[in-house]
């Protein structure tokens, strides 16, 4: 077997992501919408039989077993880490397949992302818990009061004050340049994110429909490809009645060409976009303000919630912090979202979490 079809081969990994990812958009016309060409999704029910992991297991065997003890004392639920994927494909075939009228061109929008050269900072937390810990960088001595050159292009401030107000195309964040080129050749754009199989990292995305970005598919798909290669970006997806198709620019030799995918589509209900079931309500962090384990763990985890709400929404806390609820304890609390040019960290599709340089330096929260 040649070493590109091991499935065990950080290429192939890669790969194969681009076929499993969830693709979320809100379409105009059509709502909010998840696709998913993971092949698990589309066997018959007999032969799909999705195995549940132990934390389902236990889920299930608690709700059966402890109805009684539920109508004395609340449950307390677990901190919200990344479903197991036979959760996320089990949900996903419980809702109601949708039939796309028409046809979409998805572009991914997410920079380069270059690691931080500061420092490891210093995390500190209120051992209260009104806030969730955060993590302190310290500046190096005798830096310059003006960013760099890389770094204004960025959008960082220039003696204070924001250089422009125009989307900046060196950010990771591309999706407000990219939907503004779609929007200029296309008309209406539908904002989203591809989402990984178990809901662990999100990239942003825009898409535009094909018949209103060129009276031709072969023309639509050459204006969408011209946009993804200014950009940086990897392929362009195409999803409808056909299915999916993976176009990719050249720019990166892992991802596939894929042509015909089947592909269902559901309707996406408003909800938290970190948890793997419908309906779940309001998430709850992990980690928490007491040692420095779970002080790392708690800025991590609200890294990645940030970068969630960052490229989707949700419709439980609006990104707002929520007091906890009678069946969660008081620490760890919900902390308000992170503004997209202060994240710190980004979870990437390979399973890396990378330090960045925010564009501009953290906000102290009151």
């Amino acid at each position: 077997m040649h070493h590109e079809d091991d499935p065990t081969t950080p290429a192939t990994t890669h790969a194969t992501t681009w076929r499993d990812q969830l693709i979320e958009l809100d379409l105009p016309g059509v709502g909010p919408i998840t696709a998913s060409a993971d092949p698990h999704l589309l066997c018959d029910a007999a032969d799909a039989a999705p195995t549940v992991d132990a934390t389902d297991s236990a889920h299930v065997a608690n709700t059966a077993n402890t109805v009684d003890a539920d109508e004395v004392a609340f449950r307390r639920r677990q901190p919200t880490t990344p479903p197991a994927v036979e959760t996320v494909r089990s949900t996903l075939q419980a809702r109601p397949p949708l039939e796309l009228e028409h046809t979409w061109l998805v572009l991914p929008a997410l920079g380069p992302v270059l690691p931080t050269l500061t420092p490891e900072g210093t995390v500190v937390a209120d051992v209260s818990g009104r806030e969730s810990p955060v993590e302190v960088r310290v500046r190096p001595t005798g830096s310059p009061a003006r960013p760099s050159r890389e770094g204004a292009l960025a959008g960082a401030p220039v003696d204070g004050r924001p250089r422009s107000s125009q989307p900046s195309t060196r950010t990771w964040f591309r999706r407000p340049v990219i939907a503004g080129a779609l929007r200029r050749r296309g008309g209406p754009v539908a904002l989203g994110a591809l989402v990984g199989p178990r809901r662990d990292w999100f990239e942003p995305a825009a898409a535009v429909r094909e018949d209103l970005l060129a009276a031709h598919p072969d023309q639509a798909l050459e204006r969408a490809l011209l946009i993804a290669v200014e950009h940086g970006q990897a392929a362009v997806l195409r999803i409808g009645p056909a299915g999916l198709d993976l176009i990719p620019t050249g720019s990166d030799p892992r991802v596939p060409a894929l042509e015909g995918i089947e592909l269902l589509v559901t309707a996406r209900p408003a909800q938290c976009p970190l948890h793997g079931r419908d309906g779940e309500g309001p998430c709850r962090p992990l980690g928490g303000p007491w040692i420095r384990a779970s002080q790392e763990a708690q800025v991590v985890w609200e890294a990645r919630r940030s970068q969630a709400l960052a490229v989707q929404g949700c419709g439980v806390c609006f990104g707002e912090a929520l007091p906890p609820e009678p069946d969660q304890p008081r620490v760890p609390r919900l902390a308000p979202r992170t503004p997209v040019v202060e994240i710190s960290r980004l979870h990437l599709r390979g399973g890396e979490l990378v330090r960045i340089d925010p564009i501009v330096p953290p906000r102290r929260r009151r």
